[in-house]
């Protein structure tokens, strides 16, 4: 059952992207702005819509809260809509980026984990991303394929190394 996070966001930057690259002007716009915090070294949560599908209905909700069309990548900020990649990189060509992520919490040296190579979603290890498990009926010995309720809807599931 999908719902909105109510996780406060204070302190924290969520940014919505996608890593398919079917669109490649929305791939790159997406790659910017990821660059663009990971060089000012903060740290921030990104939620690929292309791995989780419960992140794009929370994109949409969250948008039509502040009367927004959606268009990838967007980035909150405390909790607050900031916008799409057009108006991060005017914010941080003008400087005002950075006085917005002096509360926001540094990291050192930017690393990939090195379990998930830092999609944030591994395999499903209950199903091994195929999206099925296989119970086995005790009266015929037959096997019965059921739909595997640890992972999402492409097999994967949370990376627990470097998931917040």
């Amino acid at each position: 059952v999908f719902q909105v996070s109510t996780v406060p966001e204070f302190g924290r930057i969520v940014i919505y992207t996608t890593s398919l690259r079917v669109v490649r002007n929305t791939f790159e716009r997406c790659e910017l702005v990821r660059k663009i915090f990971q060089n000012h070294r903060v740290k921030f949560e990104e939620k690929n819509i292309a791995l989780n599908s419960d992140y794009g209905k929370e994109l949409d909700e969250r948008c039509r809260r502040v009367c927004e069309v959606p268009s990838l990548p967007v980035v909150f900020i405390d909790g607050h809509y900031l916008g799409g990649a057009e108006k991060i990189l005017l914010m941080n060509e003008s400087g005002d980026l950075q006085d917005l992520l002096t509360k926001i919490e540094r990291v050192q040296h930017p690393q990939e984990c090195l379990s998930c190579g830092g999609f944030g979603f591994l395999p499903c290890s209950a199903c091994h991303g195929s999206k099925m498990s296989v119970f086995r009926n005790c009266f015929t010995d037959s096997f019965k394929a059921l739909k595997c309720t640890a992972c999402n809807e492409n097999g994967l599931q949370r990376c627990q190394s470097c998931a917040g």
